[in-house]
């Protein structure tokens, strides 16, 4: 078992790069040198892998039903039974991580080998997004047991992407990601940098960032996660949220009034407290 978030994207990123890859990195980054990234403009993605996920699999590799298409992470439902009482289960496939993470850094045109910054953070923005996204399945496995509404794979997968698209898209969001992430950095790199490093991380991630954010989620294609789109509005969380976990005990607790439709607000309090996180 994992201990935290941090812990796993480490050692992921150490299943998908060698010790010397990585010593290579290190040094670009500390070499000062300008490494300018140049991000291709079409959707590279698409024609190699198809993003999916699984709740609860029997077998993960079978899950795999398309050939184009790559399971990153899954999510194991809450077990009560007396003989399998189970919390949920967050898991991240590390060799489908590193097929993933790898051909979307190939296709990265660089005058110099990339740096670990740059290398890091686009394995933190896809491994953030797969906890938001398994996150999400969590809450709804909650919300579940709470309301009795009905499990649909098809729509809770679509309305999983887009919640994590909605969540990547707040205006403070991409600040905080940041300083997440340059924990993250910090603890790998077990040294603190000079401003001057900083300042070229930051607009090196700011470009990443923005490119992932188109790029990485036009991945989520395939049938079940393609409309996320559609969930993405403002008022998405009101009306294409509700109606999935309405009840009619819910219904009526809108009548007078308690704002139970609030789900944004609900998942940002629940989180994952309690979820098992475990990478394989």
């Amino acid at each position: 078992m994992i201990r935290n978030f941090q812990d796993a994207t480490i050692e992921v990123f150490k299943n998908i790069f060698t010790p010397e890859q990585i010593e290579k990195m290190i040094e670009i980054d500390l070499s000062g040198s300008d490494n300018k990234l140049i991000l291709p403009a079409d959707k590279y993605l698409e024609k190699q892998f198809k993003i999916a996920d699984s709740v609860n699999p029997n077998d993960s590799e079978n899950a795999e039903s398309d050939q184009n298409e790559i399971i990153l992470a899954s999510y194991t439902l809450m077990d009560f039974s007396v003989e399998n009482n189970s919390p949920g289960v967050i898991t991240f496939y590390k060799d489908n991580i590193k097929l993933y993470i790898t051909s979307m850094i190939d296709h990265i045109d660089s005058p110099t080998p990339i740096g670990l910054n740059a290398a890091l953070y686009i394995l933190y923005f896809v491994m953030y997004d797969l906890l938001t996204h398994e996150g999400f399945h969590f809450y709804s496995d909650i919300k579940r047991h709470l309301t009795g509404s009905k499990f649909n794979i098809t729509i809770e997968e679509k309305l999983a992407v887009a919640h994590s698209y909605n969540t990547f898209s707040l205006p403070f969001f991409k600040r905080r990601f940041d300083l997440d992430y340059m924990y993250v950095y910090d603890k790998f790199m077990c040294l603190t940098y000079n401003k001057n490093l900083f300042a070229k991380m930051r607009n090196e991630n700011r470009m990443i960032f923005d490119f992932l954010l188109t790029e990485h989620f036009m991945s989520y294609y395939s049938s079940g996660y393609k409309n996320w789109q559609w969930c993405t509005n403002k008022n998405a969380y009101k009306t294409d949220f509700y109606n999935y976990f309405k009840s009619s005990k819910l219904d009526e607790l809108l009548t007078f009034g308690i704002p139970v439709n609030k789900i944004s607000e609900e998942i940002a309090l629940i989180g994952i407290d309690g979820v098992q996180l475990e990478v394989e």
